[in-house]
């Protein structure tokens, strides 16, 4: 058996870790701004794999509403 190739290994890496980094600040984004959607839901959502933070970024930024600072 031949080990894996180099730049596979780093691929999986970079993947794993960016999706880890946007579950986590998906999350923290979704529980600390108001929004549109079921926030049970989303979160879940975000916690499936490599799936989860995809469909964040495509369709869950969108329910984010987000607050004007008052001046």
């Amino acid at each position: 058996m031949e080990p894996a190739n180099p730049i596979f290994v780093l691929t999986l890496l970079v993947l794993g870790f960016s999706s880890m980094i946007i579950t986590i600040t998906g999350i923290i984004k979704i529980l600390k701004n108001d929004f549109k959607g079921e926030k049970v839901t989303w979160i879940l959502i975000l916690m499936i794999a490599f799936i989860g933070p995809i469909l964040y970024l495509l369709k869950g930024r969108k329910l984010i509403v987000k607050k004007n600072k008052a001046v």
